[in-house]
């Protein structure tokens, strides 16, 4: 695969958008199996760096903005990663 600057940013980006939505979905189930357990427990410092139970989602945990970024940033990385991985493959080291 030739190197382009629209190829790479579409790999970072596709990257990025496929974290977020494995964050939003896979992750938190993983994370919270039950959603009703901080209606009367804290969470813990983990949990609130990245999900917030207020009372608009109704003492449920939601997904706050640092784990959207975060997500976003991971997946960019790891798209990044994979197109340079696809550009060097056809490139021969002498």
């Amino acid at each position: 695969m030739k190197e382009s600057k629209p190829s790479k940013w579409t790999f970072i980006i596709v990257g990025g958008i496929i974290m977020w939505i494995i964050s939003f979905t896979l992750i938190y189930y993983l994370l919270i199996p039950d959603v009703c357990y901080y209606h009367f427990n804290e969470m813990n410092s983990f949990m609130k760096l990245f999900y917030s139970a207020g009372g608009a989602d109704n003492r449920h945990p939601s997904p706050n903005s640092s784990n959207a970024i975060f997500s976003f940033i991971i997946g960019g990385i790891l798209g990044y990663v994979i197109y340079k991985k696809k550009t060097t493959a056809n490139t021969v080291y002498n």
